[in-house]
């Protein structure tokens, strides 16, 4: 009993084999020819294109042995009717090939004969049963070429897909994170994986573009928020003060003079706010215009020195011109950074110390601009962070600064559009000095 059904059993899995096999090979060929359906308009998928040279290049290599094989076998039965009826090919005058007709076709190929000159004598020879054996056999191997070629229409699509599956996989993944919270905090949920040496390159460069965009969005959620909460407390202020203005203003002197002071304050404390997020959203946007031109920039640091020194009398201002520099740049921006610069340095300074302004040759290719200060310093887990938007240390977070943290990332926008970069030195309670290192020659202005 045992063994009657063993046989059965074997019969049915083999069964099951070939239907999923056959099924897998559908399934396979359908997103084969589903994938170049959603090509763009006048293109083929990647896919279809390598099937068709494949089958195309068996095609031809069919067709290439199948003339090969006339030609071998026509040479075979002339080289046999010469040898046979003149002996030599020396003796050969001329020779000729014929059909002398017939009813049906392969009587016409039976009437096939070699006509063989020789020393002035004619003779006839009947290679009818070659002819019909050539276009028998000829029929016979067209035919396997023909089923072959059918069934690599279906294997090399199946084939073709499997190598191209990991290139699959990333689209497919690609189009999963469109679902993915990108604000979220895990970073693995936004990486692409296919386990190719080859595909290595491509996974490094989404994955690095994926990490980018999620941090730029961060980025800009972060920065909308703080620009959000800074523009809350000004607003807030005013609110505050006409309130008070509603309630009492006119009737105490003392509370109308305090609240018009309190939103006036508050109010060009918001237009500066607004002007600096205007300046940096135009700068991220490519819409700012930067004139780049041959500039003294001995003159520049010389002018903040003087604007500096007349609008603020508790601060002991140096100037410390070392060399004579000459370079190509925006003077409007350079005047705008080194006040950044400088405004900060005064902030965080006490009162009665030093702030030098300090401009030299730092290489034969940069010059540096600098403003130290005998400030509160930067702590040193700080120091990566002062340029970013909204950042301020604690020692700088009162309002009395007047600041909102967005001056010295301006200051990094122009030195990043002028091919430029900050060095700075700090210690707590000693001071700080920031350099700032541009090129004489921008590139932008020689590729102009």
């Amino acid at each position: 009993m045992l063994s009657k059904k063993t046989p059965k059993k074997s019969k049915e899995q083999v069964k099951t084999k070939i239907k999923n096999t056959s099924a897998d090979i559908k399934e396979r060929v359908s997103k084969f020819f589903k994938r170049k359906e959603r090509s763009r308009p006048g293109s083929f998928s990647i896919a279809f294109q390598i099937s068709i040279e494949q089958i195309a290049s068996r095609a031809a290599g069919g067709l290439l042995s199948d003339l090969l094989y006339l030609i071998l076998i026509f040479a075979a039965v002339f080289y046999n009717t010469v040898m046979t009826t003149v002996g030599s090919f020396n003796a050969l005058d001329d020779a000729a090939f014929r059909f002398e007709g017939g009813d049906t076709f392969m009587e016409y190929l039976s009437s096939a004969v070699f006509i063989v000159s020789s020393a002035g004598k004619t003779v006839s020879v009947n290679v009818g049963s070659y002819a019909r054996f050539m276009f028998v056999s000829l029929v016979f191997i067209m035919t396997i070429q023909f089923i072959v070629i059918v069934a690599l229409c279906v294997v090399i699509p199946s084939k073709t897909y499997e190598k191209l599956k990991p290139l699959y996989n990333i689209t497919e993944a690609a189009q999963a994170l469109k679902n993915i919270d990108i604000a979220s905090e895990s970073d693995g949920d936004m990486e692409i994986h296919t386990g190719k040496e080859e595909l290595a390159g491509l996974e490094d460069a989404v994955n690095d573009l994926l990490k980018r965009s999620r941090a730029s969005y961060k980025s800009q959620i972060r920065f909308v928020s703080d620009a959000s909460h800074e523009l809350r407390t000004p607003i807030a202020v005013i609110r505050g003060y006409a309130d008070m203005l509603e309630r009492w203003g006119s009737k105490d002197q003392e509370i109308l003079e305090e609240s018009i002071s309190s939103i006036k304050s508050e109010a060009e404390n918001m237009s500066r706010l607004v002007e600096n997020l205007l300046f940096l959203a135009r700068g991220d946007s490519g819409r700012a215009v930067i004139r780049f031109e041959e500039t003294d920039i001995d003159e520049i640091i010389t002018d903040i020195y003087d604007e500096f020194t007349m609008i603020d009398k508790t601060h002991n201002f140096r100037l410390d011109v070392r060399d004579d520099v000459m370079a190509c740049a925006d003077p409007s921006l350079i005047k705008q950074c080194l006040r950044i610069l400088t405004d900060n340095a005064i902030k965080y300074s006490p009162e009665g110390t030093d702030i030098i302004l300090r401009l030299r040759q730092r290489d034969p290719d940069h010059y540096a601009l600098e403003v130290q200060d005998r400030g509160i310093g930067i702590k040193k887990d700080e120091a990566d962070k002062i340029f970013e938007r909204f950042f301020r240390s604690d020692p700088a977070r009162n309002r009395s600064s007047g600041g909102y943290g967005l001056g010295l990332s301006i200051a990094k926008w122009i030195a990043d559009k002028h091919s430029g970069f900050f060095e700075v030195l700090s210690y707590e309670n000693l001071g700080t000095r920031i350099s700032l290192i541009l090129p004489y020659k921008q590139k932008a202005l020689e590729n102009e």
